[in-house]
């Protein structure tokens, strides 16, 4: 993933820039995906690979270099971090067009993570994915720095987090008992810029 901290450009070349980002600098480079979040100057760039292992510091490295040279992002500050999938699943609006991204980050208590990562794997990530609105959850550990969890939900429209349901599923005791326990959390919304396939 990588970060930006201005707002991504509209126009055509920036789309054609992050394709070639991924393909020369992301090995066995999957698809490539944009978001600008809602509120703010920020941007949200997913690289994905086939192979989650084949991303390193040098990866890394190439990635920022390069993407500081994509049109409208020269100076821009920059911060690329690995992310490993730990849960991926599809939602009750599977195969709608999902135009909302929405991402938590966090890092927890060490002495509470096997329950946070219990709790988010089978309670909170599918209950949300069987949420009306939601197209797909998914769940990342940053393996070497902060925030050490992302939370991605694809949405349909914002207004799912509003609803009946999605907050049904916020409010149990296990979430009571969790969420103290969070540290350095971040929520956004992103609205998805585009998404390339490869």
């Amino acid at each position: 993933m990588l970060k930006c901290a201005l707002r991504a450009p509209s126009i055509p070349e920036f789309r054609q820039s992050v394709g070639r980002l991924a393909k020369d600098c992301v090995p066995l480079a999957e698809s490539a995906a944009a978001h600008a979040a809602l509120e703010g100057d920020e941007t949200y760039l997913y690289l994905f690979s086939r192979e989650a292992g084949a991303i390193d510091a040098g990866v890394l490295s190439r990635v920022i270099e390069r993407a500081g040279g994509l049109p409208g992002w020269r100076g821009a500050g920059l911060a690329a971090v690995k992310l490993v999938p730990v849960f991926d699943v599809a939602g009750a609006s599977r195969g709608e067009d999902a135009p909302f991204h929405y991402v938590v980050e966090t890092n927890v208590v060490p002495e509470h993570e096997a329950d946070l990562n219990a709790w988010y794997d089978t309670e909170h990530m599918p209950g949300l994915a069987g949420c009306p609105g939601s197209v797909r959850a998914r769940r990342f550990r940053n393996p070497g720095g902060s925030p050490r969890y992302h939370a991605c939900y694809d949405l349909v429209r914002t207004e799912t987090l509003g609803s009946e349901p999605w907050l049904a599923v916020r409010h149990t005791a296990w979430s009571d008992r969790v969420r103290p326990h969070f540290r350095d959390t971040k929520r956004t919304m992103f609205r998805r810029l585009f998404e390339i396939p490869f």
